[in-house]
């Protein structure tokens, strides 16, 4: 329970952090402060009126749109990936949040089918990628469940008045686009409830990054030979995985909830280095 706690709190601090700037309210436009040249290894909006900081997948649709290599985002997330893996989806992500917050709900619940794993690597190839080099639009960004929950929707309820024209910000309201990324996010919400992160699962295109990492990462997950069969660590992943079966899956997380039953345990490049060293 501690540990679950304690993860808690690191989800939601790192929500409040990443979104703390208030300026908007009296600015009526997004931050444009020197932290949002940065990113954090989890969906945060850059059009969020309180981001503090940019989003890797924002970032790198921004640079394909106009046909540059995004450098500085592909190296930030290869050094997350090969230091922890995914484990900012576990640990920091506030959308992961919801959906464990979400899950929690009493209702019937259902298994994702094991082969829809693998959509989220066809959303970052050509939503996140092929699409935006083509189009010059960043058309991930557009029906992000996120981004429209914590950018979309405020923005459309607030509507401010430019400071420079004085004009609404969008003055024919709502579009089509809206509409559409709202009906998405509505599915996904539902979904949430009924499923085990399934957005982390199925579509989001960062997971899909992080997860190449998994396997390679210098932090990683050891399960005891002598498993007992309890299958504490089941019932506890947030991402529904054997971790006796399928140890540094790339679906996982690293939340460490499976260490519960003693079964399974984070090995770090110093521990192991003194394991090799006492054999």
């Amino acid at each position: 329970m501690l540990l679950s706690t304690f993860r808690r709190w690191t989800q939601l601090s790192s929500a409040v952090l990443a979104n703390s700037y208030i300026g908007s309210f009296y600015t009526r436009s997004v931050s444009t402060n020197a932290l949002k040249g940065c990113c954090v290894p989890f969906l945060n909006c850059y059009a969020c009126p309180t981001a503090v900081f940019s989003c890797p997948i924002g970032s790198i649709q921004h640079f394909l749109t106009i046909h540059t290599l995004p450098y500085y985002v592909l190296a930030f997330m290869g050094v997350v990936g090969l230091a922890v893996g995914r484990m900012a989806c576990g640990w920091l992500c506030p959308f992961g949040f919801l959906q464990d917050l979400l899950h929690r709900i009493k209702s019937t619940k259902f298994k994702i089918p094991f082969m829809l794993r693998y959509v989220k690597y066809g959303v970052l190839v050509v939503l996140v990628g092929v699409i935006p080099y083509m189009s010059g639009n960043p058309w991930f960004c557009r029906i992000c469940p996120a981004g429209t929950l914590t950018a979309g929707i405020p923005w459309a309820l607030w509507n401010p008045v430019s400071p420079s024209s004085g004009l609404p910000v969008l003055p024919n309201g709502p579009g089509m686009m809206f509409i559409l990324s709202v009906m998405i996010l509505l599915g996904f919400l539902i979904w949430f409830v009924v499923s085990k992160r399934p957005f982390c699962r199925v579509a989001c295109p960062l997971g899909a990054m992080l997860a190449l990492f998994n396997r390679f990462s210098m932090i990683h997950l050891e399960a005891d030979p002598d498993c007992d069969g309890c299958d504490t660590c089941r019932s506890s992943c947030p991402v529904d995985l054997n971790i006796y079966l399928e140890v540094d899956s790339p679906e996982c997380i690293r939340c460490l909830e499976c260490t519960r039953c003693g079964h399974v345990r984070l090995v770090t490049p110093s521990f192991t280095a003194r394991e090799e060293r006492c054999a």
